[in-house]
């Protein structure tokens, strides 16, 4: 989120948004991106030059496909237990965006 929160600030093209986001990379996604795009080209498919390309391809690659339903699962058991109000709130607001999920007000006054 915070390296859309910089894309969105600047006006950088599709490409420089690549480059800028693969420079952060360190140790084994560093190796594992210099090597998939040699292996593209070598492939004959071009090198990925856009943000959403390069976003798509790093969650393929590094979000396990539970990992939704963990954050849906997180969010159905989500209890207040010994949390402030507002840190429950925010948990579960948290947990809410994670998974995409919009309620109206009445749904979510339910989860208390």
């Amino acid at each position: 989120m915070r390296v859309e929160q910089i894309f969105s600030c600047h006006n950088y093209s599709e490409n420089k948004k690549v480059k800028l986001a693969a420079l952060e990379f360190t140790d084994y996604a560093l190796v594992w991106w210099d090597q998939m795009q040699k292996e593209r080209v070598r492939n004959g498919k071009r090198p990925i030059t856009t943000w959403e390309e390069m976003r798509a391809t790093m969650r393929r690659r590094f979000v396990p496909s539970y990992y939704r339903r963990e954050l849906h699962n997180h969010l159905q058991h989500l209890t207040k237990g010994s949390k402030s109000v507002d840190e429950y709130y925010k948990e579960m607001e948290i947990a809410m965006i994670r998974t995409n999920i919009v309620e109206d007000n009445e749904a979510t006054m339910a989860r208390f």
